[in-house]
């Protein structure tokens, strides 16, 4: 009977270790699965910046820069684009004569940004000034067409 009921004791003794081990492994499982989770959630939300930046610029072709001087000036390009625009339809050739000034100015303060400007936003700069360029050219043939 000793051995009968030390059999039984020693075997209930067994099932509970493989119970803790199994508890052990289901939280080792779940702190890696959430662990999985987070990592996920971080990545998703650096996707989630990066199309929100993107559909920002598709929306407004204007990029985001972090130097805040490369934004300045950007942002008063696109306020001299749109006066351009507004003097190509209206081809009022007297205004356009006065705006040449402020894109001289522009243009000597591109050769001074270009020099601050990091590896990403020396892409977004190219593209963003290929885009205005084209733009830019469209403006004038159209106020040069009868």
């Amino acid at each position: 009977m000793k051995k009968m009921f030390l059999g039984a004791l020693a075997l209930m003794f067994l099932t509970v270790i493989s119970c803790k081990e199994a508890t052990d492994k289901a939280k080792d499982a779940a702190d890696n699965v959430e662990e999985v989770a987070e990592e996920a959630t971080e990545k998703v939300e650096e996707a989630a910046e990066e199309v929100a930046e993107a559909v920002e610029t598709a929306a407004d072709g204007v990029p985001s820069f972090s130097d805040p001087a490369v934004q300045e000036y950007v942002n008063a390009y696109e306020e001299y684009m749109a006066e351009y625009k507004k003097i190509a339809e209206s081809k009022d050739m007297t205004a356009f004569a006065g705006l040449s000034a402020k894109g001289q100015e522009l243009a000597t303060k591109a050769q001074d940004i270009a020099g601050k400007l990091s590896a990403e936003d020396a892409q977004k700069w190219t593209d963003y000034m290929t885009a205005s360029s084209k733009k830019m050219a469209a403006y004038a043939e159209a106020m040069t067409q009868q």
